[in-house]
């Protein structure tokens, strides 16, 4: 099943915490966190633009450089400590890979990798209610997503956004292995590692499919107890993963630990800091940015930088500071498919990510600032003198369609 040796480890994991710079004002509190803080130098930071939301701002001088990889470190190590960053000379530049595949060369092949993946996640639940719970084409479904990705990563993360479906339960999964994969891979990891973070996105809520249906999809304020039932399933999918042969710690790590919280108030542990394992601390963010972000039937999808700006207010809070502007990097500001409206009026889809700069990303402009159409124009708002971006814009009340804007057919 997990026969690859690249899966089996004998180590545990740990993240060693890395403190944020105490150069920090104190921002104005709201009602719904704690604090906010803003790094002084702001000529070194990116302003989140949300609405809703005070605005936040991260350094990315600070995150390009302040964690990384300990030098010579393989897979097999067990090894997954972070460190600061003493000589940014030496520090490796942090991207997804070049492009090997143009979007929508790449779209055919990440749509056909997405729905075997769905399919098998199904497969490995419907296994687990029966009682007869197995791996399936476990690695088989990340072995495709993995692939898309190193071709041209847009098409992936862009997927979900253009194309939300029901069965969230099961797309959920899919998502949360995207993300963990491609920040493995923002990250410079070796193409095992890659895998491994795939797969423990694929499993890490597996435990759901030992709860009733009905609670799951539940519309209203859960008891007590269904809240209390609700938060075993981390134990239930650990107790599941037992049962596989061979399988990579990181993976049980993910599934037990991807609700435990950075000041140990999440469940169900109640652990905190260096305590949680590294991609424990990246699964609570890939989950907790997922869930936001896809649409259920009872609220709609939450706009993608509001999503970030939530995560970014949380962060030292509920989420591992360092690991939250990498993932914020990874998945980008303004991700490609978002409906953008620029200073001056003008709309447009953003086509193209820019990891050194997420504010400013590759926008095929479509609608002029009457709300008029126009003879589309690929702007790259790192090369061209353009005013910046004032506001994502729902889609549905965009007047463009992303997927036609990109020159995909889904």
């Amino acid at each position: 099943m997990f026969e690859d040796s690249m899966l089996r480890d004998t180590h545990s994991t740990s993240i060693r915490s890395i403190q944020a710079s105490p150069s920090l004002q104190e921002a104005e509190k709201n009602a719904a966190y704690e604090h906010l803080c803003i790094p002084e130098a702001q000529e070194a930071a990116v302003c989140l633009l949300k609405q809703g939301y005070h605005n936040a701002y991260i350094d990315l001088a600070r995150s390009e450089s302040g964690l990384r990889p300990r030098s010579g470190s393989t897979i097999m190590s067990g090894d997954t400590s972070l460190f600061v960053a003493k000589d940014k000379a030496k520090e490796k530049k942090r991207c997804l890979p070049g492009k090997k595949n143009t979007l929508k060369e790449e779209m055919p092949h990440a749509v056909r990798a997405y729905d075997y993946a769905v399919a098998c996640v199904r497969e490995i639940m419907a296994s687990a209610v029966q009682g007869r719970f197995q791996g399936g084409a476990a690695t088989e479904a990340v072995l495709g997503l993995v692939g898309s990705l190193e071709r041209n990563a847009d098409a992936l993360l862009c997927l979900p956004r253009l194309r939300q479906r029901d069965a969230y339960i099961y797309t959920h999964c899919v998502n949360v292995a995207v993300l963990l994969a491609a920040y493995a891979l923002v990250s410079g990891e070796k193409r095992a590692k890659v895998i491994i973070y795939a797969l423990a996105g694929l499993f890490h809520d597996v435990g759901k499919a030992l709860l009733p249906v009905a609670l799951l999809c539940a519309r209203r304020t859960l008891s007590v107890t269904e809240q209390t039932l609700v938060m075993r399933h981390p134990m239930l999918g650990c107790d599941l993963l037992a049962t596989l042969p061979d399988l990579h710690s990181e993976v049980i790590m993910a599934t037990l630990e991807h609700h435990e919280r950075y000041d140990g108030s999440g469940y169900p542990k109640g652990i905190a800091g260096d305590t949680i394992s590294e991609i424990g601390h990246l699964a609570s963010i890939a989950d907790t940015y997922d869930a936001l972000s896809s649409r259920r039937p009872y609220k709609e999808a939450t706009l993608p930088h509001k999503t970030l700006g939530v995560l970014y207010q949380m962060r030292r809070k509920h989420f591992h500071p360092e690991i939250v502007e990498r993932f914020v990097r990874t998945v980008g500001i303004y991700p490609v498919g978002s409906v953008v409206e620029l200073n001056d009026g003008y709309r447009g889809v953003v086509t193209a990510s820019n990891y050194s700069n997420p504010m400013l990303p590759v926008v095929t402009l479509a609608l002029d600032p009457q709300g008029g159409p126009m003879c589309a124009h690929e702007c790259d708002m790192a090369q061209e003198a353009v005013s910046g971006i004032a506001r994502c814009v729902p889609t549905e009340i965009s007047g463009l369609d992303p997927c036609r804007a990109l020159n995909i057919v889904l």
